[in-house]
């Protein structure tokens, strides 16, 4: 879960605006979505503007500030058009910032102190005949943000609309606004992910937090994607982000509970024939949701995570053996699950990015 603040475009907190932070609360966010006009919302770009004009665009930057303040440090900050002056500067001045999202708009850097803090992470979102986007200057500006920040996507839409995510709006447009909700709730997931502590914890502790990291980054690659998509396969790789996240959920689950602490296998693996059919998570995964598939890896990471902790030590011997009569150790069985879900981490990678262009660790 991802703390985020949305600030409004300039014709107010529409009807379109409430949905699409609506949508990311689907997806497990906490969203706050100040209103920087009072109250007022405007039939047109040009009333909006007029008004923002009137008020002034500092006092519209200081209302942000204002709603800002009271809410954690650690937060992505979000805004349409005229709410990415707020958005931008909140994220460029004030420390902590796990990350901006900068749509249909971007600030040249030099208008909130010449610098982008360099681990911000930042999407920016807009399409590429957009009239005020590409006519004034944002694009240019992007660009210039892309360079300078350390991690940075520009995603360009084809459309000439300017306000094309608000659903209430004659500008929607919703195969590109999908794309980019998809878009947005992966970059939410990946900055979410709690970063091991360098300086804290033992042996036992870091391998669970490293771990979990890995996790986190798996999960992250799915986030926002449709049933055909996690299912998708891009060849020549059989691999799918589904049977991917199926396979570590029974990874998880035959290592620790199993094969570690000796209890019996949970449904669905029990009684699958693996040897006769060594595919199966990757061919059944086909069949599921992607809210289904990613909650049962959940459940598997917090059964390990469970297992692990009956452990006394990471030095103590596994219930089961190797073929040739060798038990391994808590210390041995964390590494391994470390280092496959890391390696999956990597295909999911590139899985995603083949996708809908995404990328990231």
């Amino acid at each position: 879960m991802t703390d985020v603040v949305l600030f409004h475009h300039a014709q107010g907190l529409t009807a379109g605006v409430r949905k699409f932070a609506d949508e990311l609360r689907r997806a497990g966010h906490q969203v706050t979505v100040p209103d920087l006009y009072e109250g007022k919302t405007f039939a047109s770009l040009d009333d909006g503007v007029a008004y923002a004009e009137q008020v002034g665009f500092d006092t519209i930057i200081e209302r942000g500030e204002l709603a800002a303040k009271d809410l954690p440090h650690e937060i992505v900050y979000a805004g349409f058009s005229l709410g990415v002056l707020p958005a931008q500067k909140l994220a460029q001045t004030r420390p902590g910032a796990k990350g901006a999202l900068l749509f249909h708009s971007c600030i040249p850097v030099a208008e909130f102190g010449g610098s982008w803090p360099g681990n911000t992470p930042v999407q920016i979102h807009a399409m590429d005949a957009d009239p005020f986007f590409v006519g004034d200057g944002d694009i240019d500006a992007a660009r210039e943000l892309v360079t300078l920040a350390g991690d940075a996507e520009l995603f360009l839409y084809p459309g000439d609309q300017h306000l094309f995510t608000d659903s209430s709006l004659p500008a929607y447009d919703r195969a590109a606004t999908t794309l980019l909700t998809q878009r947005v709730l992966g970059f939410l997931g990946r900055v979410g992910r709690t970063e091991p502590d360098p300086g804290g914890g033992g042996e036992r502790d870091l391998l669970g937090q490293y771990l979990d990291f890995q996790r986190a980054t798996v999960l992250a690659k799915t986030e926002g994607l449709s049933r055909e998509q996690m299912a998708r396969r891009h060849p020549p790789s059989s691999l799918t982000l589904g049977g991917l996240l199926y396979h570590l959920a029974l990874v998880e689950e035959a290592w620790l509970e199993v094969r570690f602490l000796g209890q019996p296998e949970r449904d669905p693996w029990a009684g699958v024939d693996f040897a006769a059919d060594p595919e199966w998570e990757f061919r059944t995964s086909a069949e599921m949701e992607p809210e289904q598939l990613r909650q049962r890896y959940r459940e598997a990471c917090e059964r390990s995570r469970q297992a692990a902790a009956q452990a006394s030590g990471l030095g103590q011997e596994s219930v089961a053996t190797f073929s040739d009569g060798r038990h391994f150790t808590l210390g041995w069985v964390l590494l391994h699950l470390l280092e496959e879900t890391a390696r999956h981490a990597g295909h999911a990678d590139l899985i995603r990015e083949a996708i809908d262009g995404t990328v990231g660790e």
